[in-house]
């Protein structure tokens, strides 16, 4: 069964992917890369500096198949440029 490696960029800064986690395929590993940064989400929404938090997923050599990031974003409705906030 093939491995995998999962590394989070939250408030905190990046864990590194040091643990391998088996799935049958790309397929599964994603989903559950998705439902890690669900799981994140619910600790509350991303915050200052990045505002944004990620999970990206590797493969079994280390080579990065997807990254899943949810963004907070401002966007004004005022006539005012979107910044992230």
């Amino acid at each position: 069964m093939p491995k995998y490696f999962f590394s989070v960029l939250d408030r905190d800064g990046a864990s590194p992917a040091e643990r391998a986690y088996e799935f049958d395929n790309d397929a599964q590993a994603v989903e559950e890369g998705r439902k890690a940064l669900a799981e994140m989400a619910l600790d509350g929404l991303p915050g200052e500096p990045l505002n944004m938090i990620a999970v990206e997923v590797f493969d079994e050599i280390r080579r990065p198949i997807v990254e899943i990031r949810l963004t907070l974003e401002f966007i004004p409705k005022n006539g005012g440029r979107p910044t992230i906030i």
